[in-house]
């Protein structure tokens, strides 16, 4: 026992050295792939600022003689961005942090390097795996459309002005809160900012004069989407319509619909495909050639079967050859007039028809619905 002990913790410490390899080698990957993608998207920023530095240059030092850049390809979207230049990097699992900023909070630029450092706004969109946000109205950029926008017909616009991805390292809450002195209320801008495991967030450089506690600040209200109601909606009232009443009678579908629900090559289908039904039919053309060439050659494919292969294939032309019971109206009938004895009830018109049926079913109904009501 005590062997199989050991070789079982063995095995455990195996498999747990397994699992931490394999977690390094995916989080190294992770992070590689990381690197490269915000090397590339700093390499794609630079590039472009340095064009532009450089076509500034070239224009203020050849002056009138300056060449047109507006014109061939960039005759309309000279000056754009390209759309994947918005598209901010996502971080690793490890490095993601929790800044504690949704959608619908009023925020602040404080990024040195934003251009609109100092503005308010609302946030509009937030990325928590690229830690980036898109504050409505601000930083906004002249995107180059793309081309699969055109062809589909979202737009025929060549150029579109929509919000830059900001870090949300470079913005910061932005809450009212009540003057100690005077009592007015005035915008303060969060610096610091505590999440607590309950989901809450409160200010942790601050103590409210009135309660003694740090100061909570509340979520943003989700806003509720708006639903428009149009000619092609269905209606209320004829959803909940009842149109149908299971029963015995009937089938709860037209009989051609299971064929769609089965396999496309299920034996119990009772329509095939073109396809299907010709390579079925060149399977059995295969078969009967082999047939008549093992004839040829002096045997039958009877003769060279087993005693053993001959008993099933005779078993297996018995079982085709019986025919299933089925479920008369008589059979029906009855069933019906046992569910009515317990007490459950069928619909108006099966009770009528179960009635009707009753009247013409043999003494013997009973002992025959008995029998082959356990084969439903």
């Amino acid at each position: 026992m005590q062997k199989v002990l050991k070789r079982t913790a063995q095995v455990e410490k195996q498999a747990a050295r397994r699992n931490r390899i394999k977690s390094k080698i995916n989080a190294s990957d992770t992070k590689r792939i990381f690197i490269y993608q915000q090397k590339m998207a700093n390499l794609a920023h630079k590039e472009t600022r340095n064009s532009a530095r450089q076509a500034m240059k070239e224009d203020w030092h050849l002056g009138p003689l300056a060449p047109r850049r507006d014109v061939g390809d960039k005759a309309d979207t000279y000056g754009t961005v390209h759309f994947r230049m918005l598209q901010a990097v996502e971080k690793p699992p490890g490095r993601r942090k929790d800044w504690g900023i949704r959608e619908g909070d009023r925020v602040c630029i404080v990024g040195s390097k934003e251009r609109d450092k100092g503005k308010i706004g609302v946030v509009g969109e937030v990325s928590e795996n690229a830690e980036s946000c898109k504050v409505r109205g601000i930083n906004l950029v002249n995107v180059a459309t793309p081309e699969y926008m055109k062809t589909e017909g979202r737009t025929e616009a060549p150029i579109q002005t929509t919000e830059a991805p900001l870090d949300l390292a470079a913005v910061r809450l932005v809450t009212p809160l009540a003057d100690p002195v005077s009592g007015t209320q005035r915008d303060v801008i969060v610096n610091e900012l505590t999440l607590t495991p309950t989901g809450q967030r409160y200010i942790s450089n601050f103590i409210s004069p009135e309660t003694g506690k740090p100061h909570y600040i509340p979520w943003p209200p989700k806003e509720k989407p708006e639903f428009k109601d149009n000619d092609v909606d269905t209606l209320r009232i004829d959803v909940e319509q009842v149109t149908w009443t299971p029963t015995l009678l009937r089938a709860p579908f037209p009989s051609g619909v299971i064929d769609e629900l089965r396999n496309k090559y299920s034996k119990f289908r009772t329509r095939h495909e073109d396809s299907y039904i010709e390579m079925k039919e060149a399977i059995d053309e295969k078969q009967k050639r082999k047939d008549q060439e093992m004839e040829w050659s002096g045997g039958t494919p009877k003769e060279m079967l087993t005693p053993v292969q001959e008993l099933n294939r005779q078993r297996r032309m018995e079982r085709k050859g019986i025919e299933e019971d089925k479920l008369t109206e008589e059979v029906l009938a009855g069933i019906g007039e046992m569910m009515m004895r317990k007490g459950k009830r069928l619909p108006p018109k099966e009770m009528e028809r179960a009635e009707i049926g009753a009247l013409d079913v043999p003494a013997s109904t009973e002992s025959s619905v008995e029998t082959q009501a356990p084969r439903l």
